[in-house]
C-alpha cells in the first residue's frame, strides 16, 4: 500500500483520497497513471476494509492518535523554548480562544514549558 498506509477507518481513507486526488490529478499537475494507481489502491482499501477492518488495523503502523498528538505537542514545544515564546503569552491565547480542542493543546504545553 503506497498512498492509505496507515488509514485505519473510511472516514481518514475519503480525507486522504480528496487530498490525493487533488495532486495527483492530471488537471491539478499529476499525471493519469498516478491518479489511476490511487484511485485503484482505494478502491481496493475499502473493499478490504469492508471485509476484514481488523487486517487493515493490524496493517497500519500502528501509531494511536494520542501517540502522535504528544509527539505533535513535544516538537512544538521545543520550536517555542528556541523561539522563547513566554508561557504568558500562551495562557492569554489560551483564555482568548473559544475553541476547546485550543484550549486544550496550550495548556499542555504551557505545561510541558513549565516542566522544562
Amino acid at each position: 500500500m503506497k498512498y492509505f498506509l496507515g488509514i485505519t477507518d473510511i472516514e481518514q481513507a475519503k480525507l486522504r483520497y480528496r487530498k490525493l486526488a487533488k495532486q495527483l490529478h492530471p488537471d491539478g499537475g499529476g499525471t493519469s497513471v498516478d491518479f489511476q494507481e490511487m484511485h485503484a489502491e482505494y478502491k481496493e482499501f475499502l473493499l478490504r476494509l469492508q471485509q476484514n477492518p481488523k487486517v487493515i488495523n493490524a496493517s497500519s503502523k500502528g501509531i494511536s492518535a494520542e501517540n502522535e498528538l504528544i509527539n505533535e505537542l513535544s516538537k512544538l514545544a521545543k520550536i517555542l523554548i528556541k523561539k522563547q515564546v513566554p508561557q504568558n503569552y500562551l495562557q492569554q491565547k489560551m483564555y482568548k480562544t473559544k475553541s476547546t480542542l485550543k484550549k486544550t493543546l496550550i495548556s499542555h504545553v504551557v505545561d510541558i514549558l513549565n516542566e522544562l
